[in-house]
């Protein structure tokens, strides 16, 4: 009975360690890879399960390397992609019992100029943005909300008013003026489904203008950083995170845009519970070096102007997400005027399962100049080049507030993903001006 016992015991522990380590497994080993066609990348098996790669695919080449194992529950396998494309590679126990799928996705070799020099940005919406649903007090002193009625919320995008196009605040205060007090159709976008809708304006006791009870904005301007350049296309992806109203936190939807160059003047040094700041000038001398096409969540791009000299890009090729790993890399960053240098970072911690995110990397700011200078990550520096093993694999993106040395960075291979979409756009080159 003793021996059934102890028997029936070894089983439970042994099904509990095989169960854990299953479960380890399937977390451990990532979901995706991304690979540079024609390049290698190792990846390492590590269970008690004695699991097997295997693939199918003519584009993917598994190759076991037996010699490279430390321990006996060890299987690394070189996989590479032969070109372009996507395809499987299945984990299996014992070599029949598939336990994970891995996606795995081959790009091209690409090289691009890494920039890092600081950048202004002047972005018209696409229509105007309400940032604020108010009152309108009467004449009898009872204050009503035109635009509440309306079904209209801050972070509403107005692109159509009486039967005409909204470009501007201006074109709204005119439809609304020239109504009289009569109801007025209105074409609205939430979350990026348009909406119809219509609005009656009234009377304002205070300046007897009519209005419907929103504020509202239709531009934005700021500095940041210029990323990379694509020297065959003149496409540009630049800040690594898009450019959101202040105060409702929406994604700016683009209308018109600008990029004009910057110097960098002054900078408000960071400190914990309070971001710095790097300061330009780029609206004094209103300098324009490219457009913008498109605000995303993974940053702005555009075509740089035809007549528009790269100014001091470093010639790289790109790293893959699958190829980024903890340790030491570095920055190109601007903290006076428009010289570029590169700063020691050691990138500490990454995700590589959501690459819809903006923050894939933490980082720490390591280089003693750059934390004398600025305390660390400071707003402006959104967008500044992460290298690591001579390869771009990066750009910064966010700072901690709490711990200025610290911050977020997102895998190049997001940003370059958006930039091909422009690329892919019949556009004609912008025209430099300022020069």
């Amino acid at each position: 009975m003793l021996k059934r016992k102890w028997l029936l015991l070894s089983f439970f522990i042994l099904s509990l360690v095989l169960a854990v380590a299953y479960a380890v497994t399937l977390f451990v080993l990532p979901g995706h890879i991304t690979l540079l066609a024609g390049e290698d990348y190792t990846i390492s098996i590590r269970s008690p399960l004695f699991l097997q790669a295997f693939t199918d695919s003519s584009l993917l080449k598994l190759t076991y390397m037996e010699q490279e194992a430390v321990h006996a529950f060890e299987r690394p396998y070189k996989v590479m992609c032969t070109g372009e494309g996507q395809a499987e590679m299945e984990v299996r126990i014992l070599g029949f019992i598939p336990v994970k799928t891995i996606e795995v996705r081959a790009i091209p070799q690409q090289k691009v100029l890494a920039c890092g020099f600081p950048i202004g940005v002047k972005l018209m919406t696409n229509g105007v943005m309400i940032i604020n649903v108010s009152g309108v007090v009467l004449d009898d002193g009872n204050r009503v909300s035109p635009a509440e009625k309306a079904g209209l919320l801050a972070g509403d995008i107005i692109v159509r008013a009486g039967g005409k196009s909204i470009e501007s605040i201006k074109d709204l205060i005119s439809v609304i003026e020239e109504s009289g007090g009569n109801e007025i159709p209105l074409t609205y976008i939430r979350r990026n489904v348009r909406y119809d809708t219509s609005v009656r304006p009234v009377r304002s006791a205070e300046d007897t203008q009519y209005r419907i009870g929103i504020w509202v904005r239709d531009s934005s301007a700021g500095i940041g950083t210029l990323t990379f350049i694509d020297p065959e296309s003149r496409v540009y992806g630049a800040l690594g995170h898009g450019i959101s109203d202040i105060d409702t936190g929406a994604l700016l939807q683009v209308g018109s845009g600008q990029l004009l160059r910057s110097n960098i003047k002054s900078i408000k040094k960071g400190v914990k519970g309070t971001p710095g700041e790097l300061e330009g000038d780029f609206l004094a001398k209103n300098r324009v070096i490219g457009d913008i096409e498109l605000n995303s969540n993974f940053g702005i791009y555009g075509r740089l102007s035809n007549d528009f000299i790269f100014p001091n890009g470093r010639p790289i090729s790109i790293g893959s997400h699958s190829s980024v790993h903890a340790g030491k890399a570095s920055i190109l960053a601007c903290i006076r005027d428009d010289i570029v240098e590169e700063f020691d970072i050691e990138i500490e911690r990454i995700a590589r399962w959501d690459l819809g995110s903006t923050k894939n990397m933490v980082i720490r700011i390591t280089d003693k100049r750059l934390l004398n200078a600025t305390g660390g990550i400071v707003q402006g520096m959104s967008g500044s080049p992460i290298i690591q093993d001579g390869r771009l694999v990066g750009a910064v993106t966010h700072v901690f507030i709490n711990d200025p040395e610290r911050g977020y960075g997102i895998f190049i291979e997001s940003m370059l993903q958006q930039a091909k979409t422009v690329a892919a756009k019949s556009h004609p080159l912008p025209e430099a001006s300022g020069f």
